[in-house]
């Protein structure tokens, strides 16, 4: 396994979890107006592109944790924007679904993801602040609870920060295993 190309992967894909996430977050935890949910959304696009090119890299590589996770959130990505740009806006009841089938697949994905490594670690808390950030928005568009939904944002960028640990720390250990060696 090319342990670059790896990396590379790696980096990219959970650095576009943590953009995607912080970015609708943000509006969840009430530190932008909704005018600014718009915006957010529309980052999505690329950004599930971008997921789904690396779902195909990490498959190719054989890391296959990775790819889920990635297939994953394009597709969470993807089914947003059209749901946000289709008239399902109006609908609450439905965004409470929306957010409770993608917190079960994380839940799936969450407990699968247990290791002992600190990359390990540290993508299996991501996944279980994904799957609860999901879990607190569906509580939340059931009950039109505001208190929940605000919870769902904090805890996502909080998640954000997860994945951006996890990008970097793929990249930092890459390094550490590539540091160059004194010849005698």
């Amino acid at each position: 396994m090319n342990t670059n190309r790896t990396t590379i992967t790696t980096t990219i894909g959970y650095m576009a979890w943590a953009l995607a996430f912080w970015m609708i977050s943000m509006p969840h935890a009430a530190w932008l107006a909704d005018k600014f949910f718009t915006p957010a959304v529309n980052m999505e696009y690329p950004l599930a592109i971008l997921l789904f090119i690396m779902g195909i890299l990490a498959f190719l590589q054989d890391q296959t944790l990775d790819s889920i996770v990635f297939f994953g959130g394009g597709g969470l990505l993807w089914v947003t924007h059209i749901a946000l740009a289709s008239s399902a806006v109006g609908a609450v009841g439905y965004f409470g679904w929306f957010y409770f089938i993608w917190a079960v697949f994380l839940a799936y994905v969450w407990v699968g993801s247990f290791s002992s490594s600190f990359i390990g670690i540290v993508r299996m808390l991501f996944l279980l602040g994904a799957w609860l950030s999901l879990l607190a928005l569906a509580i939340g568009s059931w009950a039109s609870l505001g208190g929940f939904m605000i919870l769902g944002g904090y805890i996502g960028l909080a998640t954000a920060i997860l994945a951006g640990i996890v990008s970097a720390s793929s990249v930092i250990a890459h390094g550490m295993r590539a540091a160059p060696t004194t010849a005698s």
